[in-house]
């Protein structure tokens, strides 16, 4: 309610300068907003497990060493390293439909072969 009565002071007023400042931020915000919605719909991340090291969705190359646990909750699929709180969007993924059975099982046997724990509960990525 406070941004509205800011921004409804802002555009009516007299000074053109703010009027200016805040037209581009609320074009920042707008953009920002319509990334978001389309990197949710377009991309669809995957990560590739090799025998001792994983390549994320943005092509780094994570070692099984770094990789503390596994989280999976209902489709969603995380990669949790050493250290970290919380899981990057980069080591997140899911199955489509006629993959899931296939992908979890490699998910699990790529687990049982570098000693990794497999927790089903919810987890935060971050963006």
């Amino acid at each position: 309610m406070i941004v509205v009565l800011f921004s409804r002071n802002v555009f009516y007023g007299e000074n053109g300068v703010m009027k200016y400042i805040a037209l581009v931020f609320f074009v920042f915000i707008l953009g920002y907003i319509i990334f978001l919605i389309w990197r949710l719909l377009f991309t669809r991340p995957s990560i590739t497990l090799e025998s001792d090291h994983i390549i994320s969705t943005k092509l780094q190359k994570y070692d099984a060493s770094q990789i503390e646990c596994i989280y999976m909750n209902y489709r969603r699929i995380g990669f949790k390293r050493y250290g970290k709180r919380i899981v990057p969007m980069d080591l997140c993924f899911y199955f489509k439909g006629d993959q899931e059975t296939a992908g979890v099982e490699a998910v699990r046997e790529w687990a049982a072969r570098n000693d990794k724990e497999i927790k089903h509960k919810f987890f935060q990525s971050w963006v």
